[in-house]
């Protein structure tokens, strides 16, 4: 049975690999059809369109945040959540014109925190963030989704049955772990309190790890960590050895998606080009505009990890407000969203 298991789930190793390679040469020829110059420069585009251009919609949402942190119109107040300061100005010349800031502006509130992630998500979804989606697919910047369908439904599914298995993997580490401490001959309703220890403690080590590691991975991680420990434990070491090759296996194919392009984005090569522009280009003296364009450009998650992009002659200049952004996008990320 273990034979037969190993032999399964390496077949399905190999075609969900097959997968990731035929859908990345497919996508890498449809980049090459398609445009290869942007036909406007990355100043003409403003701070929302660069953070679709670099990041999808999420990033519009964070911009927005930015923005009204900026203008002292929202505060974290910890554990992810953020809301309106308590005496914030009223002064409208301060918010910014665009409608996902003003969308998001409208919902907070003094009285009570919202989750930072309910927000991006909701400039995300805005009507405006569709309008912004067309003018870079007119301008040549993204593929027209008709193009990536089936590339995009291949890779998904592959991607999809790759995940399946990883969630098998997880579970059979559970099960591992319950071998390695019931004692052998012991009756299962004679250990009630290991099993209470067991169903406690390794979803929290799986949860705690798939969140310091990145979902999933974190996950096989710890399972595959249970299967190597429990080799010299259980009295027929095969199971866990071949549930611990199985795992390994799972990481090279993680590897491979990784090294394939990951999720394979609509950007086409004229955008990469014009989103490298970007990057290039000397800040002006508005400090408070640089922070937001490093932000369309990085992101909240780069942000609190410290990444600074660089210049021509180096690395950017710190600027106050930067650094402010830097800290909100940590109290931000600080709860149960990551972004």
């Amino acid at each position: 049975m273990v034979a037969g298991i190993v032999w399964t789930t390496t077949l399905g190793y190999l075609a969900v690999a097959a997968c990731y390679i035929v859908t990345r040469l497919a996508y890498a020829r449809i980049r090459r059809r398609g445009p290869q110059r942007p036909p406007v420069g990355a100043e003409d585009l403003d701070p929302f369109e660069l953070a679709m251009l670099a990041g999808g919609r999420q990033r519009m949402g964070e911009v927005a945040l930015a923005e009204l942190y900026l203008s002292g119109r929202a505060v974290a107040r910890g554990h992810g959540l953020v809301a309106r300061p308590q005496h914030a100005e009223q002064r409208p010349d301060r918010l910014s014109s665009a409608p996902f800031t003003r969308l998001l502006d409208a919902r907070l509130d003094s009285s009570r925190s919202l989750a930072a992630d309910q927000l991006v998500r909701l400039a995300a979804r805005a009507d405006p963030a569709t309008a912004v989606l067309w003018r870079l697919r007119r301008l040549g910047l993204f593929l027209a989704p008709d193009r990536l369908a089936r590339v995009a439904l291949l890779r998904s599914a592959a991607w999809g049955l790759h995940m399946l298995a990883g969630a098998a993997g997880v579970l059979a580490g559970g099960g591992v772990v319950l071998w390695a401490v019931i004692p052998e001959g012991e009756r299962f309703d004679a250990v009630p309190l290991v099993f209470a220890g067991v169903l406690i403690a390794y979803p929290t080590l799986v949860y705690v790890s798939g969140r310091l590691l990145g979902g999933m991975p974190g996950a096989v991680a710890v399972s595959g960590a249970v299967a190597a420990a429990a080799i010299p434990v259980v009295p027929a070491p095969r199971a866990p050895s071949a549930l611990l090759a199985l795992l390994a296996g799972w990481s090279l194919l993680q590897c491979l998606y990784r090294l394939t392009g990951g999720k394979l984005g609509p950007r086409t090569a004229a955008g990469d080009t014009l989103l490298a522009e970007a990057h290039a280009l000397p800040e002006g003296d508005d400090s408070t505009q640089a922070a937001v364009r490093s932000t369309a450009l990085l992101g909240f998650r780069a942000l609190r990890r410290g990444r600074r992009r660089r210049l021509r002659g180096g690395r950017m200049p710190e600027c106050g407000e930067l650094a402010a952004v830097c800290s909100f996008a940590s109290a931000c990320g600080s709860g149960a969203y990551h972004c």
